[in-house]
């Protein structure tokens, strides 16, 4: 049986001071190096915090502008001339045709001769972007005068050529026809004939 023996001295127990200078020391510098870590870390956040707010900012103030340029744009916005006198034109017609039909209403079916008559053949003959603003009608060998204004010169022979197709007045011969333009771009027109037949009063 074997026993081992240690003759050597036992080691003396260190009892460390934690309230030395060295420690003391040790410690304030870690605490100081704790604190400039986390230090460093806020300012990084901070500044990167404020680095997105500055662009929001600015990407504020940029949509701020535009929408003051639209506004700008929208208050200085005028209409546009042509789609202004389009509607007039078709205002115009609406209005034409309205009043032609409030007379045509106003006739009774029982007697549809003479001038009841002549405003049927007007009603049928008129073509887009003609209105009759008057037109006179005598008795015996009849005098027609037709004055109107159209947005085309074209069509203002077509209406003409369209009342001579018309069977309320039989035999119709246009002896005259003047036309005008006007500032906006229509033309009045005068139209003066002559129409062969009976039973026109």
């Amino acid at each position: 049986m074997k026993q081992r023996i240690n003759l050597l001295p036992p080691r003396p127990i260190v009892e460390r001071d934690f309230l030395s200078f060295g420690y003391v020391i040790s410690g304030v510098m870690s605490v100081l190096v704790l604190c400039s870590l986390i230090s460093g870390g806020l300012w990084y956040d901070i500044n990167d915090t404020n680095l997105r707010l500055n662009q929001l900012d600015d990407e504020r103030q940029q949509q701020k502008q535009q929408l003051d340029k639209l506004g700008v744009m929208q208050r200085q916005r005028t209409p546009d001339v042509e789609l202004m006198a389009y509607r007039d034109r078709v205002k115009q017609t609406v209005l034409s045709k309205q009043r032609l039909a409030g007379l045509l209403e106003t006739v009774q079916p029982d007697r549809r001769q003479g001038f009841s008559e002549g405003l049927l053949a007007f009603s049928n003959s008129t073509p887009d972007k003609v209105w009759i603003t008057g037109f006179k009608m005598t008795t015996g060998s009849l005098v027609l005068d037709v004055a109107g204004e159209s947005a085309d010169v074209s069509q203002i022979p077509l209406l003409l050529r369209q009342l001579t197709q018309q069977s309320v007045f039989q035999q119709i011969s246009f002896a005259e026809l003047v036309t005008e333009r006007t500032e906006a771009q229509t033309y009045l027109f005068n139209a003066h004939g002559l129409i062969f037949g009976d039973d026109h009063d």
